[in-house]
């Protein structure tokens, strides 16, 4: 991913009574049309994960179980600098009044640049726009263990942990964010309706990206020394461990620039690329679709009565 200022960590729990897919289609459809419109952001992308197909993670039953539950998104959004952040920031109205309609609560971590870093990737497209094929994405989200100082715990996880898995000809990519502590005093961008509290013991302390590029590469992995260690040394620095797998994943800005599933909506990006429409994604449509001749009066629609 390079160099980034700040990496998010926006954990997403559905709105109580909305069906799961509903959650899934609002929120990589209506919602990101919003955010897809905010300025400062370099790369976003939406994993939308299942706890259940988590546990197939090679390891897993050797974890202490985290008591952090709910949550079935992850909105991955990293800035190159403070002032893009801050920019940000200061345009979120829109998205926090939207937030309300499809999420019941939302945790904001954030992981400094020096401590979120992708240390191998092998995979074949590096702007996913949904269903992820044969590969199987497995986020694994981790709480340090009690009375552990956080720069041993950073220190340990990426030496004895992310770096080792790299050796292992069966994964194709291994990224971490290790995050801040999420201060529940400090938070200002707050959404109506929404709740953003989470409480110190349940909070995480980072997230683990592991992908293998089939299932066969992930029967294969189990057994091996990479994977022994990582489930051991994994159990002894965590106090609990939740694994979720991504069952997909849209990008919605990448390098700076919104992709076409920003722009468009994911499922509408599939539409075009599947009909190979590729007068949709030439210089003029993209000019067309950015422009502001829909700001005028007369263009908009009645407010819904």
């Amino acid at each position: 991913m390079g160099e980034v200022h700040v990496a998010m960590m926006n954990l997403l729990w559905p709105r109580s009574g909305l069906p799961r897919q509903w959650f899934y289609d609002y929120w990589s459809g209506a919602h990101t049309q919003i955010s897809s419109r905010l300025p400062g952001i370099h790369q976003y992308f939406e994993h939308h994960l299942d706890p259940d197909l988590g546990e197939g993670m090679p390891g897993a039953e050797s974890w202490n179980q985290s008591g952090t539950r709910g949550f079935f998104g992850d909105a991955e959004i990293t800035f190159v600098s403070e002032q893009d952040l801050a920019e940000f920031g200061e345009s979120l109205s829109p998205l926090m009044e939207d937030e309300q309609n499809v999420f019941e609560k939302t945790i904001s971590y954030q992981a400094p640049g020096e401590f979120s870093q992708t240390l191998k990737d092998d995979t074949p497209d590096q702007s996913p726009n949904g269903d992820l094929g044969d590969q199987l994405k497995f986020m694994i989200y981790v709480q340090s263990a009690v009375g552990l100082a956080r720069d041993v715990f950073r220190d340990t996880f990426v030496k004895q942990i992310a770096e080792p898995l790299c050796e292992s000809e069966h994964i194709s990519k291994v990224r971490y964010r290790l995050v801040n502590f999420y201060d529940n005093d400090a938070v200002t961008l707050l959404a109506p309706n929404v709740s953003n509290f989470e409480a110190p013991e349940n909070q995480f302390d980072g997230c683990l990206e592991v992908v293998f590029p089939n299932p066969m590469a992930r029967h294969r992995f189990i057994g091996t020394a990479p994977q022994k260690q990582n489930s051991a040394t994994l159990a002894d620095l965590t106090r609990g461990v939740t694994c979720h797998r991504a069952i997909r994943t849209f990008t919605v800005y990448n390098h700076g620039e919104v992709t076409l599933a920003g722009l468009r909506t994911p499922q509408m990006a599939a539409q075009i690329e599947a009909l190979g429409a590729f007068n949709q994604v030439n210089e003029e449509s993209y000019r067309l679709l950015l422009g502001h001749h829909t700001a005028s009066s007369k263009y908009r629609p009645e407010p819904f009565r």
